[in-house]
């Protein structure tokens, strides 16, 4: 009797062990995607300021609302105190967008510096449930980038952090294929397009102009956008000159750049 009792409790371990040893690896999935951003799996900076501090893991850049960082609260007084989460980025970049998941939606403040230790924006921070906020203003020659808790009575949890250059995708739902028709001889380019400049103020500047210089705006917009060259670039208006004038120029100045449509005909 013995013997079979065992044996039963044996068969009965040994299937508890093997349902383990079969069962899937599950990977914890965050509610909300944070990928595609300037932070994906970074490993941060924790100190007193946006310099110097201990290197930490991914707690905070990892994807998964599962894990955390506890960034220590903001003590008045000698130097030490824990309060920043920090990035360097090995170029510029230009951050248009962010996520942030905490455990509070107070007394959390973003830093954007420049290569020189500069503020591009410091702005306070309202929302922390993972939604993406865009930055009322396009910031250009972001060379760092700080999370701070301002809190002088309690740490703050960070879930996930993450900054984007641009608008991450959105998924999106196939649509049903429309019918064939057949293809139309294309019209002749004359290598000519209209090129519409929309700036951060919501004005939007419209020129008619080669195709030359529509690639040349967009080849100093790159180089720029990658750390180099003029910060303005002229647009000749050509025939749109009024008045006694030779010429008429319009100069766009890089960080006042929304988009820009270019429409080839």
């Amino acid at each position: 009797m013995k013997t079979t009792f065992f044996k039963n409790i044996s068969l009965f371990i040994g299937a508890i062990v093997l349902l383990f040893v079969l069962a899937p690896n599950q990977t914890v999935k965050a509610a909300v995607d944070y990928s595609g951003g300037l932070l994906d799996g970074k490993r941060l900076y924790n100190s007193g300021g946006f310099t110097g501090g201990y290197l930490i893991g991914t707690e905070a850049t990892d994807n998964n609302e599962e894990t955390f960082f506890s960034v220590d609260k903001s003590t008045p007084g000698p130097t030490g105190t824990l309060d920043h989460i920090y990035y360097d980025f090995e170029s510029p970049q230009t951050v248009i967008s962010y996520r942030l998941k905490a455990d509070r939606n107070t007394n959390i403040v973003i830093e954007l510096l420049d290569s020189k230790g500069q503020y591009v924006r410091y702005f306070t921070v309202s929302t922390t449930d993972g939604s993406l906020v865009t930055l009322p203003e396009i910031a250009s020659g972001v060379s760092k980038i700080s999370l701070v808790n301002t809190n002088a009575s309690a740490p703050l949890k960070v879930f996930e952090f993450n900054a984007y250059t641009s608008e991450p995708e959105q998924p999106t739902t196939p649509e049903p294929e429309e019918p064939t028709t057949p293809e139309q001889p294309e019209e002749p380019s004359t290598n000519r397009a209209i090129f519409v400049v929309t700036m951060t103020t919501g004005l939007e500047k419209e020129f008619d102009l080669s195709m030359k210089e529509v690639n040349d705006f967009i080849d100093w917009y790159e180089a720029k956008q990658a750390g180099s060259g003029k910060a303005s670039y002229a647009i000749d208006k050509h025939d749109n000159n009024k008045g006694p004038f030779k010429s008429r120029k319009d100069y766009i100045l890089f960080d006042r750049v929304l988009t820009f449509e270019v429409s080839e005909y």
